[in-house]
């Protein structure tokens, strides 16, 4: 069987490779349009000041609407080539296959014709292509049309640009110059059209000189698509730090009380709890072994002393009282509760450690109408340009996330006490790089100036430069630290 759709599967990579890039280059330059706008509204100094910040942003709008369908291209591209190739096939196999049912004779002489082609064509208003089937009579020369289920072909009608009428055509041609005349059978109108395959001044298709350097940079091979998830997991872990700054913004109430919960080891809660026990009329208090897996968790028991206290009431009674004992505590009573066998009782106790745990205990028992015991400071009233602490661990994870390569370094300075003397002391700075990981990673074109200049210009250092030092800054108490 001969081949006449299906090709190399280089041909198909091809086809599938430059709607990549296409589709690439379309978002690429939606995505350069508008900060490239946006550059020439912004006030010079802003666009300075924070451009860390915008090429953060560039490289979120870059990364969504380029490197994603990139990648999405890349991870349907074997499914994709396979089912082109297996259409094409399968439309191969049909034509081979396609025949008239019963012999073909010819209209002019009777004899049996030969097929000569068969090719899919639109028939009428239908969805999908048919096959026409070309005969041929050995005899006469006389051909005939038909399509797969028997019905003649009927050929494309032409009407006259006069009144309407059918016109007839015929074609001559002429060394490489052809000429088609169409004639009205009505008014004998007679249309003329020539096409000279001589004609050497039609325009050249123009060359795509960047087809190969961009299939390279948007045709994701594996090492790429390595980076593109690298990256997304990148900006997942950013955008958790954002939502859970945000958080702690909208919910300050929560996590100050969660600063105030007391965190309990083992031993510490016995010590708060024996006495507990036996000032409610229950004795040999113990715990159990800790249970230690996703959570802590221990057993523990005690007998009650009270000869006339019921059942009902002696749980009720020590569940009341843990209760209380543990409610500014990360401790509580687990949610089976206390049982009770002839004046011996047991229960459990799970203890909550990381922050989103004590963050769901606390809004618990807040929402039972728990009012957590928040010690009282004198109100402080920010500086208008102050700019709110980030604790310990966030400000490590923002350093993770932004930055690398941050070093620290100082330079010698001195300061003038109080007292007149003058106190050595050093200047320090801090410089990084922006994180490669919310870099754009794939190179941009050489000689391409549609990639904004603030952008194509950002050399990713942040932080203070040596040379750029103030020569005189404040401390804390406000006094001048000059450089030396």
């Amino acid at each position: 069987m001969s081949f006449i759709y299906l090709k190399s599967r280089q041909h198909y990579e091809d086809r599938y490779d430059d709607g990549t890039v296409a589709k690439c280059r379309s978002c690429e330059n939606i995505v350069n349009d508008t900060f490239t706008i946006m550059g020439k509204k912004l006030p010079k100094k802003e666009l300075t000041d924070k451009l860390p910040g915008w090429y953060l942003q560039y490289s979120l709008y870059y990364f969504w609407f380029v490197e994603s369908p990139a990648a999405e291209r890349a991870e349907n591209r074997e499914a994709t080539i396979a089912k082109w190739m297996a259409e094409d096939e399968k439309k191969d196999e049909r034509l081979a296959s396609a025949h008239i049912s019963g012999g073909t004779y010819c209209r002019a002489c009777g004899k049996d014709m030969r097929v000569i082609s068969k090719d899919y064509m639109r028939r009428d208003n239908r969805k999908d292509d048919d096959i026409l089937i070309m005969f041929e009579c050995d005899y006469c020369n006389k051909r005939l049309a038909l399509w797969e289920d028997g019905t003649e072909w009927e050929g494309a009608k032409h009407e006259c640009e006069k009144c309407g009428g059918n016109t007839v055509s015929k074609h001559t041609k002429k060394f490489d110059v052809i000429t088609w005349t169409e004639t009205c059978e009505k008014c004998k109108h007679v249309k003329t059209e020539i096409l000279d395959l001589t004609d050497s001044k039609s325009e050249p298709e123009p060359v795509d000189k960047y087809l190969e350097l961009d299939r390279k940079r948007f045709v994701f091979d594996k090492n790429m698509e390595f980076k593109y998830d690298q990256k997304l997991k990148h900006l997942e872990r950013m955008a958790k730090l954002n939502a859970s700054v945000e958080d702690k913004v909208q919910h300050v109430d929560v996590y100050d009380a969660i600063k105030q919960v007391k965190k309990l080891k083992i031993a510490q809660l016995k010590e708060l709890l024996e006495p507990i026990f036996t000032k409610d009329g229950y004795s040999d208090f113990k715990l159990g072994d800790p249970q230690i897996g996703r959570e802590v968790s221990l057993d523990f028991s005690c007998l009650d002393t009270k000869d006339d206290r019921e059942e009902y009431q002696s749980k009720k009674t020590l569940h009341k009282a843990i209760e209380k004992a543990l409610e500014d505590t990360n401790w509580r009573i687990m949610s089976a509760g206390v049982s009770y066998r002839l004046g011996f009782l047991t229960g459990s106790l799970r203890a909550y450690e990381s922050e989103d745990e004590l963050k769901k205990l606390v809004e618990q028992r807040m929402k039972n109408g728990y009012v957590p015991k928040i010690e009282s400071k004198e109100p402080v009233v920010p500086k208008s340009d102050e700019k709110k602490p980030i604790d310990g661990a966030n400000l490590r994870e923002h350093a993770l996330v932004y930055l690398h390569n941050m070093t620290l370094g100082s330079k010698p300075a001195e300061i003038t006490l109080k007292s007149g003397k003058v106190k050595k002391t050093s200047l320090s700075h801090i410089s990084a790089e922006m994180n490669p990981l919310l870099r754009v990673f794939i190179p941009f074109r050489e000689g391409d100036d549609s990639v904004p200049n603030f952008i194509r210009a950002y050399d990713f250092k942040m932080g203070g430069k040596e040379d750029k030092l103030p020569k005189v800054t404040k401390d804390s108490s406000g006094r001048d630290i000059r450089m030396l």
